[in-house]
């Protein structure tokens, strides 16, 4: 099986040099495709020098997580990969990483979606995720975690939703289901693409077994958490909006939206009471885009209705006497 790995940039060369040694001593060869998502330095001269052997990429514009590995995807495609292994840069694998997940791969013909246990780079044996299902009506939140034991051989547990900072991909499933939505930009997007794989008849799966280690969300350190805010209250909306219908476990649209606006309330919430007004005032401008359907990368300009919506939760701020909204957790919590 001829595998690709994308690893997508956009300014963090130092967490992609780290991540790019660490690919360097995988125990199966495999194409290294690095996506540069148009940062503000062009640095890939730099990068094909010391790794010699990885194939580059540049976009004239920051097309997101799902532009930037678009990207890639059709790179790989066009030169014949079975499988593709999209990977944040700000991780590191184990050698045997693709070893494992192509024997998963070979013993579930099904599975289309794979990816491994992944844990805090900073606490290496402390799992950060690993199997994920989306809007059970009997659990709390959207994004439920469903636990996946780690076994020795590692076994492949079925999930609804793979992590996409380590998400690998059969070439049919691109070929049947078409690129990942690039309306999401960032956030929920690798959702969106392991439901949309799930209705198509592929099954999504998770390696029990610890392959990657993941420094965390430093692109939102770098950008700050309005950014963060602002996508997961407007991409939610899209999320469930395109697969109310498709994914039967999942809530009906009533509850599912009741549900998301409990959410971006509570949300809201937390953010004025932690003192971030901006971040507060994000969640409140991805929620009027989401109504508005204005999607793709976020533009600073006014929103029409953010002002009535923004008096409406202050409002009911005011007027609640019984605590804190019961809250409803996203991913990004």
């Amino acid at each position: 099986m001829r595998i690709a790995i994308i690893v997508l940039n956009f300014n963090g060369w130092d967490d992609t040099r780290l991540c790019l040694r660490s690919l360097a001593d995988l125990n199966t060869p495999a194409t290294i495709v690095l996506v540069d998502n148009a940062s503000t330095d062009d640095r890939l001269a730099e990068f094909r020098q010391e790794f010699p052997r990885i194939h580059t990429l540049r976009n004239a514009v920051n097309g997101g997580w799902a532009g930037g590995n678009n990207t890639g995807i059709r790179y790989a495609l066009d030169r014949g990969a079975d499988w593709l292994l999209l990977l944040n840069n700000d991780t590191t694998v184990a050698p045997q990483l693709i070893d494992s997940l192509l024997a998963a791969a070979r013993a579930h013909p099904t599975f289309g979606i794979l990816g491994p246990v992944i844990a805090f780079m900073d606490e290496p044996d402390t799992v950060m995720t690993d199997g994920c299902n989306f809007n059970h009506p009997a659990r709390e939140g959207f994004f439920q975690r469903q636990p996946v034991e780690l076994t020795e051989p590692p076994a492949l547990a079925e999930v609804e939703i793979v992590n996409g900072c380590a998400m690998m991909l059969s070439a049919n499933v691109p070929r049947t289901i078409g690129l990942i939505d690039e309306r999401f930009f960032l956030i929920h997007e690798e959702s969106d693409y392991c439901l949309r794989a799930r209705a198509a008849g592929f099954r999504c799966g998770v390696v029990g077994s610890t392959l990657v280690w993941h420094k965390g969300s430093s692109s939102f350190k770098r950008s700050g958490r309005k950014m963060q805010r602002y996508y997961d209250a407007r991409n939610l909306f899209l999320l469930l909006d395109k697969h109310v219908d498709d994914h039967p476990p999942g809530r009906n649209w009533l509850s599912s939206m009741t549900t998301y606006l409990r959410y971006v309330y509570h949300r809201y919430c937390l953010e004025r009471e932690n003192g971030s007004q901006e971040s507060a005032d994000a969640v409140v401008n991805g929620l009027c885009d989401a109504l508005a359907g204005n999607f793709g990368a976020m533009s600073e300009r006014t929103r029409w209705g953010s002002q009535l919506v923004r008096k409406l939760f202050e409002t009911a701020r005011r007027l609640r006497t019984s605590g804190e909204p019961a809250p409803v957790r996203g991913r990004s919590e």
